[in-house]
């Protein structure tokens, strides 16, 4: 396969900066699951260093989360909890990033990217609902993959590509190679409960998905802010102002970025200024506003309600872990040159 340190998987890019290939044909097996990671080569030249790696995903599971999933449940998602499901389900939504030394040498993650491939099984669900200009197929790109790598054609794949750039030196040729693969968090709820203007020091339980551990939460306050955008929303349009934040704490002790909360609901999109009073028409740029909550005091938390273009009075929020589904994993190999 011809492999560009400049160009995404999908052939794209402003130069075409060719890399040399390093065999390195290893296996690999990753968490209690033995998902199987074939490692086909790197790819290194003056440029910077590329690394693909081809991840096995059970047909089994993913003929599963597609009769759960099917095209009709899949096509009517609206809410964030919803998308935050169906990615959690999804087998085939397994990204992660790997941390890569040759000889030693520490390099620096610069892009990655990734595609699917499925066997005729998978196609043959995902197709049987759909008219013949609709039905869907592989991606070439996929296909390109499959034949350069000689994958099994009854299992699905998910194909990683990891552009690298050089560190302290440039190791062309590389006869060591470690990998430290680190699986991405993904989102589960596990609680719902709603407050409003009157909440004051009510306590809500949440139970982590994996370790068990109860943690309670304190909702100290539950105040109506409105935000404007006149100075750096884009000009014509009209955005939602209204929100509310709501001050808690947790206990025991947890890292911010593995405990959230979120708003149920979604928010109001932003309108065209000179189409609101004709038609409340809502605008083809900008999907929604996000803010970012800071407690007025520093050792509390806060969460944000979504932003809408009236007050916000009463909000069903959901707690949400951010959880590691898989340990990380090392490897070391020789290269076989």
């Amino acid at each position: 396969m011809d492999v560009y340190y400049d160009v995404n998987m999908w052939g794209k890019g402003r130069h075409k900066t060719k890399l040399t290939a390093v065999p390195v044909r290893k296996t690999v097996f990753w968490g209690k699951e033995r998902q199987e990671l074939f490692i086909p080569a790197v790819y290194t030249g003056k440029a910077g260093v590329v690394l693909d790696v081809c991840a096995k995903i059970s047909t089994e599971a993913m003929a599963a989360f597609l009769k759960k999933w099917n095209k009709e449940r899949r096509m009517s998602l609206k809410t964030p909890e919803q998308r935050e499901q169906i990615d959690a389900d999804n087998p085939g939504s397994r990204d992660f990033l790997i941390e890569m030394r040759l000889d030693g040498v520490p390099l620096v993650l610069r892009m990655s990217s990734s595609l699917r491939w499925y066997p005729k099984q998978i196609i043959g669900m995902e197709n049987a609902d759909s008219v013949e200009e609709n039905e869907f197929q592989n991606d070439v790109y996929a296909e390109e993959w499959m034949h350069a790598y000689g994958c099994d054609r009854e299992c699905c794949w998910h194909f990683s590509r990891l552009t690298y750039n050089w560190g302290e030196e440039k190791i062309l040729s590389p006869r060591k190679i470690a990998l430290s693969f680190r699986a991405n968090m993904v989102s589960v709820v596990a609680g719902h409960f709603m407050t409003d203007l009157s909440c004051n020091e009510e306590t809500v339980k949440a139970v982590h998905p994996v370790t068990g551990q109860e943690y309670t939460l304190t909702l100290h306050t539950c105040e109506q802010m409105r935000h404007s955008f006149a100075e750096i929303g884009k000009k014509g349009i009209l955005y939602p102002e209204h929100c509310l934040i709501l001050s808690y704490d947790v206990t025991p002790e947890i890292d911010r970025g593995l405990l959230d909360i979120r708003d149920c609901a979604q928010g109001d999109h932003p309108k065209k200024e000179d189409t609101v009073k004709e038609k409340g028409g809502e605008t083809d740029g900008a999907s929604a506003v996000f803010m970012a909550g800071k407690s007025a005091i520093l050792e509390r938390r806060a969460a944000v309600s979504s932003m809408h273009f009236e007050p916000v009075r009463q909000v069903q929020w959901r707690i949400v872990f951010e959880v590691k589904e898989r340990e990380d994993l090392e490897v070391c190999f020789l290269t076989e040159g």
